[in-house]
């Protein structure tokens, strides 16, 4: 039970550092009730796992693992993001139900699916719902509480909506995801939601840009071996694909 709590209490103090950009050790001992001992303990086992980076009287988030809202995601490597997205398209069946969470690269996938017709479409993410509106498309918004920065639906009331349906095919994203054991996501709250999805969908494919590949990553979402295939795109080293080829199926465009 005491491993349990543990586990909890960093994995909060990992949130607001993500989000808060830096932490105070006294701050975290008064918010969670805990001593200064304790938190400063917490804080080295972050440093550890590459988290944060300590600071006089607490620690800072490292620089690769703060948020990017998606605007800022959506600008970077759009070139790659939407080579990925035109592969995505060609796993998807007609008549079939996809479903698409926040992100960069899966919005490039929702503007693609424009162009079809006949698809049942769920997604969190109040960017892609926008863009699958405007299409000859079936929409199924997932509600929940709104992130600010991703735009994307969480929680009880966006798992209770994914525990009600099967989907056919998902497509994730993935924020940086060396040293874990499969592709990340930085908000907690958003690695629960993955995770649901991957349960309720028969196929599962992570839509990821290649500088993915280089930097620490915060919380796994699934095991490699979990997911059907990672498309993305040549840019990462080739020891690195040849390592995941041994775990999931790799498409590179």
């Amino acid at each position: 039970m005491k491993k349990s709590l543990t586990a909890e209490r960093r994995n909060e103090i990992a949130k607001i550092l993500m989000k808060e950009g830096s932490i105070k050790v006294g701050d975290l001992s008064k918010r969670f009730g805990v001593s200064t001992e304790t938190i400063r303990k917490d804080i080295i086992y972050l440093d550890d796992e590459g988290i944060a980076e300590k600071s006089f009287g607490g620690a800072i988030a490292r620089s690769e693992l703060v948020e990017q809202t998606i605007d800022e995601k959506e600008s970077a490597h759009s070139k790659e993001k939407s080579d990925i997205a035109l592969k995505a398209i060609s796993f998807i069946r007609p008549n079939s139900s996809i479903l698409l969470d926040a992100g960069s690269t899966t919005k490039a996938i929702a503007k693609q699916l424009r162009l079809q017709s006949g698809l049942k479409i769920f997604t969190n993410s109040i960017s892609i719902a926008a863009i699958i509106a405007e299409s000859d498309n079936e929409l199924f918004m997932i509600g929940g509480r709104v992130r600010r920065s991703s735009k994307a639906a969480v929680g009880e009331w966006a798992e209770n909506a994914l525990s009600q349906v099967h989907i056919d095919t998902a497509f994730l994203g993935s924020d940086d995801f060396q040293g874990l054991p499969g592709p990340s996501a930085v908000s907690y709250s958003e690695t629960q939601f993955k995770k649901w999805a991957v349960e309720s969908c028969s196929q599962v494919y992570t839509v990821v840009d290649s500088s993915k590949f280089l930097s620490n990553g915060l919380f796994a979402y699934a095991d490699w071996e979990e997911i059907n295939g990672i498309i993305t795109d040549q840019g990462a080293p080739e020891s690195l694909i040849e390592d995941l080829r041994k775990k999931t199926d790799v498409y590179l465009v």
